[in-house]
């Protein structure tokens, strides 16, 4: 099996978003430390327009300059260690502002679907240069910001500008549509990867991207409430380290207690109980790849011990990959 640890390197986008030094910095740094000690690589998904908004804020205020050398001395020594950051997009950061203290967020433009068709060519070619900037490596591989991709017919010409030609922002069932997010992936190919053109969850054989779907579970109730009274009986293993609040999801914990829920596969928090489960699954369908998802602001002490765990079990009989290791074979 062919793994892929991928992480979605972002603060959160509710009120307060949390602090740099505790949703990124201090995360990662765990992250990376679990990767030096196992020898594998794994992908960060950089959240690019934070940064663009870092480099504008910086010379205005004291407190960003601070944060946007941190971050930049990090991103700089993941590349350096040899891990793969590609293009994140959460668009709503057109619409951020800083005031000396903290960031302002505006969600209402979530999705790149929000913007008209230039804004949206305008986004992706600006923010594949400022990570091409940031990491001094080749940018090809993306993931959407909440999985909010569709319709993808509008983002094609933007994708093809900057050649991109890999996306990891689908997972089997999952869907969406509430509040500032939509997805809609109920309905793609029974594979752990395809090429595609103008649809990402239609497969064409002579489509110019690749497909590699993030893995995916259906949690059950029983998961759920496990997951939220451990929060509340464990705080110090089972509480994030990131010290904001996510962007609101109406109706989504309901659901999860009571009915269960599909969802990515993922090294957050109590999910990576699961993953073993994930890639036996996988294996047992003929799959080659499993695309794993995290959040270093999801991270727990709890989640870190069981990730290591899971490495160690699985490196000498299956691969760690990066998106990078394969994009010249594709």
């Amino acid at each position: 099996m062919k793994i892929f640890i991928t992480y979605d390197y972002e603060l959160f986008f509710g009120h307060p978003t949390g602090s740099a030094e505790k949703c990124i910095i201090e995360p990662t740094n765990q992250i990376l430390a679990i990767a030096e000690r196992t020898g594998i690589k794994m992908v960060f998904f950089i959240d690019t327009g934070y940064l663009k908004q870092l480099e504008n804020y910086r010379n205005q205020f004291p407190k960003v300059a601070k944060e946007h050398d941190l971050v930049k001395e990090q991103i700089q020594n993941l590349t350096t260690k040899g891990h793969d950051c590609q293009l994140h997009i959460h668009p709503h950061w057109e619409d951020v502002k800083h005031n000396g203290e903290n960031w302002e967020m505006n969600t209402s433009r979530y999705k790149l679907d929000d913007f008209n068709d230039d804004e949206i060519v305008k986004i992706v070619q600006e923010y594949h240069t400022i990570l091409s900037r940031w990491t001094n490596q080749p940018i090809h591989s993306y993931r959407a910001g909440g999985w909010c991709l569709q319709p993808f017919n509008r983002i094609e010409k933007a994708f093809l500008n900057v050649g991109l030609k890999i996306d990891s922002t689908v997972f089997r069932n999952g869907k969406f549509t509430a509040g500032n997010y939509y997805y809609d992936f109920t309905d793609i190919p029974n594979k752990s990867k395809w090429k595609f053109q103008d649809d990402l969850c239609k497969e064409n054989t002579n489509g110019a991207f690749w497909e590699y779907p993030i893995s995916n579970h259906f949690y059950k109730p029983l998961f759920f409430w496990r997951l939220f009274i451990l929060g509340r009986l464990q705080p110090d293993l089972h509480k994030p380290i990131g010290d904001g609040f996510p962007m609101p999801s109406p109706g989504m914990r309901k659901t999860m207690l009571t009915k269960g829920m599909n969802l990515s596969a993922g090294v957050d928090g109590y999910f990576v109980t699961k993953l073993d489960k994930i890639i036996k699954q996988n294996k047992a369908k003929g799959f080659e790849e499993t695309i794993i998802i995290g959040h270093p602001k999801a991270n727990t002490k709890f989640a870190l011990k069981r990730l290591e765990k899971f490495i160690n079990k699985h490196k000498n009989k299956d691969t760690f990959l990066t998106f990078q290791s394969i994009a010249e074979e594709l």
